[in-house]
């Protein structure tokens, strides 16, 4: 089972698919924020406040277009990777050199850590860049405690990224399991994750938990902060998970 795991992390992180989804919410980020860089860059007054880069980074992240995309981006790397080995033929010749738990258990935990990671990446390298280029033009930092502070809040918006992304490949490899269809793996975390967003904003204002932007912005409704949705996102990933790994014995069969 380890062997099998550790086989389908890495088929997971070193295809092509991952790598352009992370150059995908590199893109993406400084796509959303292209007005403030603009109207950053023609003014007259270069010497702009410190911080500048975090705080234009947590603006890209809790853009309507952030949002919207981050169920698909993280759907894209691995989530029809079951259905395409079953299609190919692939599974006929792998599956007897492994056990069928231990192709489940590599299927669930390269889905999660890919669909988390994708988001992960991509935040770091925008991030890094954004402080790269925007540093030199900021004013100087007075303590450490305000760098410790946009470190921190960056950490905390990974870790929420990084969870919600998780599940919704995971929500992508289930359906494509279900359907037999590998559009379906890339097209039902986006529908699901609209579907909750319209039913909460028009409908239901006061289901918070189903609201996905809730997941990556927590507001007060949380009683535990951060955590309360980290635990709470861990457990329909968890769901999903299960529910992936019966259709999969079945399918298997």
């Amino acid at each position: 089972m380890i062997r099998s795991i550790i086989t389908a992390v890495k088929q997971a992180l070193s295809g092509k698919a991952f790598i352009l989804s992370v150059a995908g919410v590199f893109l993406l980020l400084f796509t959303v924020s292209i007005e403030d860089i603009f109207l950053l860059f023609h003014t007259e007054n270069r010497l702009i406040e410190s911080g500048y880069h975090h705080s234009l980074m947590m603006k890209a992240l809790s853009s309507d277009g952030m949002t919207m995309a981050l169920p698909i981006l993280a759907a894209i790397p691995f989530t029809a990777s079951m259905v395409d080995d079953v299609k190919s033929g692939f599974i006929k010749e792998y599956l007897p050199r492994t056990t069928v738990r231990g192709y489940i258990m590599g299927k669930i935990t390269a889905c999660v850590l890919t669909g988390g990671l994708v988001l992960v990446l991509g935040i770091l390298t925008a991030y890094i860049v954004a402080a790269l280029v925007f540093t030199p033009m900021e004013a100087a930092i007075g303590a450490g405690t305000e760098l410790s502070a946009c470190l921190r809040e960056l950490l905390e918006k990974e870790i929420l990224f990084f969870c919600s992304g998780a599940f919704w490949s995971m929500t992508g490899m289930l359906s494509a399991v279900l359907t037999g269809s590998r559009y379906m793996a890339y097209a039902s975390p986006f529908v699901i994750y609209y579907v909750l967003i319209i039913l909460h904003e028009r409908y239901f204002e006061a289901m918070h938990l189903l609201y996905p932007k809730e997941w990556i912005a927590p507001s007060g409704y949380w009683k535990f902060g951060n955590i309360g949705v980290i635990l709470f996102i861990a457990e329909l990933t968890i769901i999903a998970a299960l529910f992936f790994s019966i259709a999969a014995k079945r399918r298997l069969r």
